[in-house]
């Protein structure tokens, strides 16, 4: 049995090229939450792409304020800070491109068949391995502030996993059968956040959400969208270029829902 190591700032900035994210590492033994402490650090002028780790979270959370909770020392909880220039309604794409990058990372590494449950949960075989988070701090008379939080399952054992979220758990460690070396893992995201990042930056919002498109279990599937207290029932045929969600609906019709008000269900088989 492997007692898990404490992730060292010098070892995962070790061979680590990155140009914005991950330039700063803070880890942190146990916190409320990464988010938070991102928040605070943010009004202290922390640069760009400063990235907060923590062994432990006692009040972790996910979208919707969902709760999220992990083992100490099992899992990659870590928020980042970023400034991109951008108009607010393409702030969906910091979501977006994370998930991306997180997929991108574990099926490099893994090899595992790992997907993306729109629109920001990353799953595999319809167990949950991981969310992402992604909050805006508002600044009068300056730029925004985004905060992205991931947490992700990693050397959980089932016993571990936590039971009382709506959908079945899994970790990296459960699906390959084996140790994972958090450390390696931590570098390799960090690498890859960074460079679809740059992505972002350079503006090619189309190419993010095409492999948001190609990662998504739902497409083609059965789904019930709650979109501001009223509810559609259709098919999930894709994603819009600038992010909505097209639904064909059981008349026939189709309607596009914006991602920030849109909850959806995946109807039982």
């Amino acid at each position: 049995m492997h007692e898990p190591a404490r992730l060292s700032t010098d070892k995962i900035k070790q061979n680590l090229r990155t140009k914005t994210i991950g330039q700063e590492i803070i880890i942190l033994d146990r916190t409320a939450s990464t988010m938070d402490i991102a928040k605070k650090m943010l009004k202290e002028g922390v640069p760009e792409g400063t990235t907060i780790f923590a062994e432990e979270q006692i009040r972790g959370r996910g979208r919707s304020g969902r709760e999220w909770s992990c083992k100490k020392g099992k899992g990659l909880l870590l928020t980042t800070v970023l400034r991109p220039v951008i108009q607010p309604e393409k702030s969906y794409l910091l979501m977006v491109f994370t998930a991306v990058a997180i997929v991108k990372t574990i099926r490099d590494i893994f090899n595992l068949p790992v997907e993306i449950d729109w629109p920001n949960d990353i799953v595999i075989n319809k167990k949950k391995l991981g969310g992402i988070i992604v909050e805006t701090q508002i600044h009068t008379g300056k730029p925004r502030d985004y905060i992205v939080g991931i947490g992700i399952n990693v050397n959980l054992q089932k016993h571990e996993l936590p039971a009382h979220i709506d959908q079945p758990a899994t970790s990296l460690t459960i699906e390959k059968e084996t140790f994972i070396d958090r450390t390696s893992f931590a570098r390799a995201l960090l690498q890859n956040l960074d460079s679809w990042y740059l992505i972002f930056k350079d503006e090619r919002c189309e190419y993010i959400v095409e492999k948001w498109q190609e990662f998504c279990v739902n497409i083609g599937k059965k789904i019930n969208v709650y979109y501001k207290k009223k509810n559609f029932a259709g098919i999930f045929l894709g994603i819009a270029n600038n992010g909505d969600l097209i639904l064909l609906l059981d008349n026939g019709h189709k309607k596009k829902f914006k991602v920030e008000h849109t909850v959806i269900e995946n109807q039982k088989v």
